[in-house]
């Protein structure tokens, strides 16, 4: 009885060890996997956190205004623009899916769209609203499908950069390239037909796919910076 009772209060004292060295140890050991997860991947981090991000881009869309500015004319100008990392700032759904564990995808990215919290590229509201003042026209062209339009004008409105004026060439299907899309601008063909021609004067884009080929246009071209994604 003795020794059964001496097994008894030995295993009590073990566990008793145990459970405070875990009340010890357990803070600890979440706040270091706290801090590995809020440690995100260097690209992401740049955009998110840095202040040469936000430099870079403000420069950019600072020598834009000035461009813009000199080669205004009162003709029927366009300027060319993408949307995601060139106005829409998609930083956020990289991260969430950093956290998650997951890699971009088409569902993802088509819920993320739909839910419209994109934020604004430093720079870009302060030169949309140049080009609005000159009554220069605003052309999208993204490849945003086409049936996110509305969710994606919804976005500019929470971020008060909306305007009934501006027009949306996003992508019909796979097929649908940007010179495709570019070329109807151009000669005023296709989805541009009711709108007629434009004399494109800038184009901006985050990725050499959006912009043209030496082939196709020789208008001036401004490249926001973004390490997160591309073809490269």
């Amino acid at each position: 009885m003795y020794t059964y009772r001496n097994k008894i209060i030995f295993l009590l004292i073990i566990f008793c060890c145990c459970s405070i060295g875990l009340i010890y140890l357990k803070p600890n050991y979440i706040t270091k996997n706290d801090t590995l997860e809020l440690k995100l991947p260097n690209d992401i981090r740049w955009v998110v956190k840095s202040p040469e991000y936000k430099m870079l881009c403000e420069k950019v869309y600072d020598q834009a205004m000035v461009y813009t500015q000199h080669s205004y004319s009162n003709k029927k100008q366009a300027v060319i623009m993408d949307l995601d990392e060139t106005i829409l700032d998609n930083s956020m759904y990289q991260v969430e899916n950093f956290h998650k564990g997951l890699s971009f995808n088409m569902d993802s990215w088509a819920a993320w769209v739909n839910r419209g919290e994109a934020m604004l590229v430093p720079g870009a509201k302060e030169y949309i609203d140049l080009i609005r003042e000159l009554d220069i026209q605003i052309i999208f062209i993204s490849n945003r499908m086409d049936e996110r339009v509305e969710a994606t004008k919804e976005n500019l409105r929470k971020l008060n950069i909306y305007s009934e004026k501006d027009i949306y060439l996003l992508r019909l299907n796979k097929s649908d390239k940007k010179n495709i899309r570019r070329n109807e601008v151009i000669k005023g063909t296709g989805r541009m037909k009711d709108y007629g021609a434009f004399k494109i004067i800038a184009y901006i884009g985050d990725a050499m796919g959006d912009f043209p080929s030496k082939n196709e246009d020789i208008q001036e071209k401004f490249i926001l910076p973004n390490p997160m994604y591309g073809k490269w």
